[in-house]
């Protein structure tokens, strides 16, 4: 009797230590309607494309790896260097939100893909941009250049923005991101 129970104890304490080591499922950042598990360099870009069209700041906060900088064009940035200086996740974000906050509707924003550029695990993505946007205050803006996107592939297998380098349109009409940008940094 006792050696049936001492089997029986010894399978059901196998049984139980093998569901101990069962791998789970990779966690989801918390997001809302909108977000793409960015499991691309491309998709990483496009949630922020998504979180921009949609003002969700929460999404746009989700698209940005936690060491990002931002890097404004030459001209924006010899008008005031001050303004641009540690520009980091944290300002992008909070930026972001006072720009959200002041546009009447949705913004159009088109991405256009211009190369990518790789190295280990970091994508970099060119692209030309145009934003049409209306303000509370009535003013419409258009702003237009390039940006390049470098991202990083974490260790959760996602990747997220770490560089965002804007730069002047080959023809000037309206203003650039950075100007944009420039306008609602706090």
């Amino acid at each position: 009797m006792t050696k049936n129970l001492l089997i029986w104890s010894g399978i059901f304490l196998l049984a139980v230590s093998c569901q101990m080591f069962k791998l789970r499922e990779r966690e989801k950042p918390e997001t809302t309607p909108g977000w793409i598990l960015p499991d691309s360099a491309h998709i990483a870009v496009r949630n922020l494309e998504n979180a921009f069209e949609d003002l969700n700041i929460v999404n746009y906060s989700n698209c940005f790896d936690e060491d990002f900088v931002f890097l404004p064009d030459s001209l924006t940035y010899s008008r005031n260097p001050d303004l641009f200086t540690g520009w980091d996740k944290t300002v992008e974000v909070q930026t972001a939100s006072v720009m959200f906050s002041q546009i009447r509707s949705n913004p159009e924003l088109t991405l256009r893909f211009v190369s990518a550029d790789s190295s280990g695990d970091t994508v970099s993505l060119l692209f030309e941009y145009t934003i049409h946007l209306n303000l509370l205050n009535g003013e419409a803006l258009s702003v237009n250049g390039r940006s390049l996107f470098t991202t990083v592939l974490r260790d959760d297998g996602l990747y997220y923005i770490n560089k965002w380098e804007d730069f002047l349109p080959d023809s000037q009409v309206g203003i650039t991101w950075s100007e944009l940008k420039g306008r609602f940094k706090q």
